[in-house]
């Protein structure tokens, strides 16, 4: 399986420095980053991304919320300020481990390992908001394309997902171009990050249109796919809003 080496990653970052792995700062790799702050910048960004869906006419509910790969709950931690019930949910052990000890906010959140393709473990229609930001990127794309229709499934109707996954060429599945993709960028990049010294992290996209086309088959209905600001090479990192019909 495809996610086994992503999962083998994360959990040896998660043992060894679980905050740098998520926001890899340079000055604060070897667990120098303060946890006040780390936690203060999760903060930030759900209080923007909840304005942002103000600014969108959009209205979430606040029953229950999903952070999609969780890490050590930075953005988790933030959504139990708003929601009554939080979900955070992530490949690796180590980082669940990490999460449940910086939780602050008890049984209103809820830490879980999930290392399958889909989001079985997740019943139907049982979140309002699902948020998920650097995690869909780490993930191929024929894996990260099956959460996000999981996404869809688990919110109920009139629900939002908020998710941000980078945009690149085209490729279809199945396709020769497809194979030449995961060959490049899952065992040759795994490969050449070990031969730098560096944690084999993968680092993918999945075509704009695409994304919207699989929105749109799992019942949901895009209302904005808009440049995150961060550009490299043929990549552009894109942030898509959609409400489940």
């Amino acid at each position: 399986m495809a996610l086994k080496h992503v999962q083998k990653t994360y959990d040896e970052l998660g043992r060894k420095d679980p905050l740098y792995a998520v926001l890899s700062f340079k000055d604060a790799r070897k667990n120098r980053w303060d946890p006040d702050e780390f936690f203060a910048r999760g903060q930030k960004e759900i209080s923007s991304a909840l304005d942002r869906l103000t600014a969108l006419n959009l209205q979430v509910e606040n029953d229950r919320a999903l952070d999609f790969g969780c890490g050590v709950g930075r953005l988790t931690q933030a959504l139990c300020e708003t929601f009554t019930e939080v979900v955070g949910i992530d490949i690796s052990a180590s980082m669940i481990e990490a999460a449940n000890r910086y939780n602050r906010h008890g049984d209103r959140c809820r830490y879980r390992v999930n290392a399958t393709d889909d989001l079985a473990q997740l019943d139907d229609e049982a979140f309002d908001f699902v948020y998920s930001n650097i995690a869909l990127q780490h993930t191929p794309p024929e894996t990260s394309t099956r959460y996000i229709a999981e996404f869809f499934r688990i919110l109920r109707p009139g629900g939002i997902a908020m998710f941000q996954l980078p945009s690149g060429p085209r490729h279809d599945p199945g396709s020769f171009g497809a194979r030449i993709y995961s060959l490049k960028r899952g065992p040759l990049r795994r490969l050449w990050k070990r031969l730098r010294g560096k944690p084999p992290v993968e680092i993918h996209y999945v075509n704009q249109s695409l994304v919207e086309e699989i929105i749109r088959l799992s019942g949901g209905r895009l209302v904005e796919a808009r440049q995150d600001g961060s550009v490299r090479r043929s990549r552009v990192s894109m942030f898509y809003t959609a409400v489940r019909e």
